[in-house]
């Protein structure tokens, strides 16, 4: 039986949130970044139209992996460069070779403290963006030591977070997970946010929702 075109197993039918569109957005390069696509999955990365690429690896970082991103990428990407209390060396050893491979920007991704993020700030040429995962943490010391913009994740309360980094620092660069659905984007937009960081879904979702659609169309 033809099925015909549009009943062929495909995710094409996947959309990023139209809401991401109304965030000011990040002015970096010449490029002015609305939507942030955070994966490091190839497949993602060639098929959603998003603004730029932020690599957050659960794994040892890797420079080589920046590096296979970058050169895939037609679009800046954000690199992911660990950080913390006693990583200190690794961090600015990542940090350098992202840079050298074509990062837009490193991102430090770990609770760090201000005169850490100095001396690696002191290392490298380009963007430091830091992720704020805990509430309470020294926004205004970090921009001091050499931060240039803020990557918020705090969960349930990024909204909230967000504002509060906007009122304490108004001219800050914010980027920030603002959820999968439109009324929490807006909410993060409106609260200050100037890019919003997408976490999509997993492929085996997608394609579980492929599937589900496909064996429903064939009766």
């Amino acid at each position: 039986m033809d099925l015909g075109q549009n009943s062929l197993l495909s995710a094409n039918k996947f959309t990023i949130p139209e809401s991401i569109h109304s965030a000011p957005g990040i002015s970096l390069k010449g490029k002015l970044i609305k939507s942030v696509l955070l994966s490091t999955d190839l497949t993602y990365i060639q098929n959603l139209d998003m603004d730029a690429v932020m690599i957050l690896n659960p794994f040892e970082k890797s420079n080589e992996l920046d590096e296979v991103i970058i050169q895939f990428s037609n679009k800046p990407v954000f690199c992911d460069v660990g950080g913390g209390f006693l990583r200190e060396e690794q961090t600015m050893r990542l940090a350098r070779g992202a840079f050298e491979v074509g990062a837009a920007g490193v991102l430090i991704s770990k609770p760090t403290a201000p005169e850490i993020i100095r001396r690696v700030k002191q290392q490298i040429q380009g963007e430091l963006i830091y992720t704020v995962m805990f509430e309470g943490e020294p926004i205004r010391e970090l921009v001091d030591a050499g931060v240039d913009m803020f990557n918020v994740s705090t969960g349930e309360t990024t909204s909230e977070t967000v504002a509060e980094i906007r009122t304490f620092l108004p001219d800050v660069a914010i980027m920030a997970n603002g959820g999968p659905h439109n009324s929490t984007i807006r909410e993060t937009i409106s609260n200050g946010a100037d890019a919003i960081v997408l976490n999509p879904p997993t492929a085996t979702e997608i394609l579980r929702s492929v599937f589900d659609n496909y064996r429903n169309n064939r009766g």
